[in-house]
């Protein structure tokens, strides 16, 4: 174990980013811990903004500490007028963290994985099953404890009438109705006697005075031109907001999966609209698609044409969007890199035309086609 330096202790900065590095040490899984962790110096060593001879006695000491092998230092690209720690890193390898916590007199404390099974262990008394699966979905919510959430998820026991995830969620976590989202099998394992409903899936439809066809939309901004009779070409559509991949889910269909929400001029003509939507009666018209132009809305178009049938690409809203990419070059898949290319949908035209334009240009927003 390397000895603290003498002069640590008066070295509040220096030792903020020693913090810092066990920080980071706490928050890794065990896979990462075989990583070094780096740091940027300047962010928390802030007296070297100055540039002075305090600055370099700062600096002195990170070199020292450079040479214990407690971290060693990543220098970046730098002008001529640059100091030697512009946008340097300090670099911790796994082996500094028993001697950083020495020195900062901060014990190892268990994973969030390892207390978290702990404190089911603890609180098992209070559920009858599905103890294997809460081990495996852990709940982490700020402020409160593990033992906290267990006692308020142990609540849910007592309900006994249906209930939705969100309803289930508001009630047990102190008003969050979001905690129980992606999360159905938790609970299915854990209250097997308990009803969850699905929540219904709120579709609002605009109907024109004279229908000709049906226009999906993925987004609401664009949905709402078309309401207010921005955009020519879908005028003689009814115009359904999608609201992202919601409106493609199984239960689409279904009476007690959907909740249709009609509005416009032509709302004498809701009837036939939700006989062919429920019902699938005979309908007569085309049906189109447009939203994102990327992966994702090709995916859409893909699930629709899977609940609707001959769903296809709208073409007065794509070929617009499909020029102005072009006329872009390639685009930068920003954080949509995880999206996964289709295919296929079925739609010749998104497949001859759409598709190969997203493989070789890259994505462009349905939003930016309103005018």
């Amino acid at each position: 174990m390397v000895p603290a330096p003498i002069w640590l202790q008066d070295e509040s900065e220096i030792q903020a980013l020693l913090g810092a590095a066990l920080d980071r040490f706490d928050q890794q899984s065990g896979e990462a811990r075989i990583r070094a962790t780096s740091i940027p110096v300047q962010k928390y060593l802030v007296s070297l903004a100055r540039t002075d001879e305090a600055a370099d006695q700062t600096w002195a000491l990170m070199r020292d500490l450079e040479r214990s092998g407690v971290l060693s230092i990543r220098t970046a690209k730098r002008g001529d007028l640059d100091p030697e720690w512009h946008d340097a890193k300090a670099a911790f390898a796994p082996e500094s963290e028993a001697t950083l916590r020495e020195w900062l007199d901060r014990p190892a404390v268990p994973s969030k994985g390892v207390r978290w099974r702990q404190a089911v262990q603890a609180h098992s008394h209070l559920f009858v099953c599905g103890l294997d699966t809460l081990v495996l979905r852990s709940i982490g919510l700020p402020g409160r404890s593990d033992g906290e959430v267990l006692t308020a998820l142990a609540r849910l026991a007592h309900v006994r009438t249906p209930a939705t995830l969100r309803q289930l969620s508001a009630l047990a976590f102190w008003g969050n109705s979001k905690v129980l989202d992606e999360r159905g099998d938790l609970i299915a394992a854990l209250f097997p006697g308990l009803q969850v409903r699905e929540r219904p899936i709120v579709v609002a439809i605009n109907i024109p005075e004279r229908v000709e066809g049906v226009l999906f939309i993925e987004n609401q901004d664009n949905y709402t031109a078309a309401v207010d009779g921005e955009l020519l070409a879908s005028r003689a559509l009814a115009s359904v907001f999608l609201a992202g991949f919601r409106g493609t889910a199984s239960r689409i269909r279904s009476r007690q999966g959907v909740r249709l929400h009609f509005a416009g001029p032509g709302i004498d003509q809701r009837r036939r609209l939700e006989d062919w939507w429920f019902d699938d009666a005979s309908f007569g018209q085309r049906c189109y698609f447009w939203g994102d132009l990327d992966f994702a809305g090709m995916q859409m178009l893909k699930s629709l044409r899977q609940r609707f049938a001959d769903v296809r690409a709208w073409e007065p809203g794509y070929e617009p969007m499909l020029a102005t990419l072009r006329a872009a070059g390639v685009q930068p898949v920003e954080g949509r890199a995880e999206q996964v290319d289709p295919g296929t949908t079925g739609c010749d035209f998104a497949d001859r035309v759409l598709l190969p334009a997203i493989r070789e240009h890259g994505f462009w927003d349905q939003e930016s086609m309103v005018d």
